[in-house]
Formats: structure tokens, C-alpha cells, sequence
């Protein structure tokens, strides 16, 4: 069940940390002791992180400590898992994807002084930061600095060979639209092993962070026929159909809304 009073603090008017954000996402689908367990986890991460940095140029030294000392990894070899996506586990594992641990290396470049933005670059997140006025572009998934034609393949490879570079795709990213991309990940994870119950808390989050968008509703509505809520499911799937009636799918959905069982249920 979604905990409403998690997500409710994102309509508040004071800005949260992206960390902040990320754990609240934890503790709406597992509660408060996944939130606690996994903030003995970041607070065990800082302190050995302080350890290693002690004395040195935190700029210069934090991505390597982080990647080379302490065992922080992209994990090549579950990269579709929850173990991924929610921060509890990732804390807990020091392995994650890029987003994830994107949002790691900024919550530990803000607490260690060092400037650094995230970046929703097309199919790979990436994270920007200085030393000085020197900047660097970090791929979180492996902690090294891209260059130019390394930035081009990762977009060629999310949109083809004909893509280009564009100074767009390179601007810095709020938090909120980073936490965004956090969920819809995660919320793919979900659905990709068919943990819908998960899934719809993901869509029920993102629809705190944009609640007209008529694609989250869409697949909020697929997630609400795969658990039986036939009627909430016509809602969602109308709302779309009204908001974007030129889209392909909006023939479908009309007559996916035919085949749902939506008379009365008889009790027994």
C-alpha cells in the first residue's frame, strides 16, 4: 500500500535532497524500517568515504575512492533488478545502474563539497562535475570520465545511428525529473517480473510528480487490469483517450475498454 504521507511531503514548497527523494521512494513501498536500514547503510558509506579522503583534494579523489576503494559498480550482471533501482538495496549492495547510482555519487559530491549536476542523457544517466573550473563528465555505472566521442556512441546507441550531439542533451536535470526517471526504471523492473502491486506504487508516485500527464495514466490503467480494477483501468485509459485522441493507441484502449468487466460484481 503506498504511504501517502511520503509522497504528499513532495508537494510542499521546501526542496528535498535528490537522496532524500530517492529514500522516500523506499519507504512508500516497504515502509520506514527499509528507509532506516538503508540510512545506516549511507551513513556507513560517508564515514568510510571521509576516511579515505582525509587530507586529500575531495574533487580530485572522490570518484576513484568511491569506485576503486569502496566498491561502488555498475552491476553488469542483474541490470534489470529491483537490487538496482531502489536505493535501500543499492546502498546496501554498492551496485546499481546508472541512474541509481548517479543519484549516489550527487548526494556524496553535495556532502563532500564538490559541485556536480545529473544529466537525463538519452538512455544513460550521467553526472557533470568540477574540480576548479575543470569539468568532467562522469559515467556513474563505471565511475570514468567520458569523452566526446564515448558521450556519442552511448547516444547512438539509445537512438540510432544517426543521431547527434546536441547541447540539449547535455543540460542539467532537476531533481525532480531525475527521481522521475528513478521510478519509471524502477517501475519497469516491476512489471518486467511481474510485480504489478509494486508497480502501480511506482505509477501512483509518479503521478504525484506530474498528475495530468496522460501516459503516466495510461499505464497506470494497463497496471490496474492486471490487478482486476477493471472500472479504475477505463478511468485511466479515457482520461487518455480524451487527452490524446491522435495517438495510435488510443483506438486500442477504446477497445480494451470494451472487453473490461464493467457491471457490478456480485457478492457471494
Amino acid at each position: 500500500m503506498l504511504k501517502s504521507k511520503v509522497s504528499d511531503r513532495w508537494l510542499d514548497a521546501a526542496p528535498h535532497s535528490l537522496m532524500t527523494l530517492a529514500l522516500d521512494v523506499v519507504e512508500s513501498l516497504y515502509g520506514p524500517p527499509a528507509r532506516d536500514k538503508a540510512g545506516l547503510s549511507l551513513f556507513a558509506l560517508e564515514r568510510e568515504l571521509a576516511e579515505v579522503l582525509a587530507g586529500t583534494v575531495a574533487a580530485r579523489q572522490l570518484v576513484p575512492a568511491l569506485y576503486h576503494r569502496l566498491g561502488v559498480a555498475g552491476d553488469w550482471e542483474r541490470f534489470f533488478s529491483a537490487d538496482n533501482t531502489l536505493m535501500d538495496r543499492v546502498l546496501a549492495r554498492r551496485r546499481g545502474i546508472p541512474v541509481s547510482l548517479g543519484i549516489l555519487l550527487l548526494h556524496l559530491c553535495e556532502r563532500f563539497g564538490v559541485r556536480a549536476e545529473g544529466i537525463c542523457f538519452p538512455g544513460h544517466f550521467l553526472v557533470r562535475l568540477w574540480c576548479g573550473e575543470e569539468e568532467s563528465i562522469i559515467d556513474p555505472f563505471t565511475g570514468k570520465a567520458l569523452g566526446r566521442r564515448e558521450i556519442e556512441q552511448l547516444l547512438r546507441g539509445a537512438r540510432g545511428n544517426l543521431a547527434r550531439l546536441k547541447p540539449e542533451h547535455l543540460e542539467p536535470a532537476e531533481p525532480m525529473d531525475i527521481l522521475a526517471r528513478l521510478l519509471n526504471v524502477t517501475k519497469a523492473v516491476f512489471i518486467r517480473h511481474k510485480q504489478f502491486s509494486q508497480a502501480l506504487a511506482c505509477s501512483q508516485l509518479l503521478l504525484k510528480i506530474k498528475p495530468d500527464c496522460p501516459y503516466q495514466r495510461r499505464d497506470r490503467g494497463f497496471l490496474f487490469e492486471q490487478l482486476d480494477c477493471d472500472q479504475l483501468a477505463a478511468e485511466d485509459f479515457e482520461f487518455f483517450i480524451q487527452h490524446c485522441p491522435e495517438d495510435p493507441v488510443a483506438d486500442v484502449l477504446k477497445a480494451q475498454i470494451a472487453a473490461l468487466d464493467l457491471g457490478p460484481k456480485t457478492l457471494h
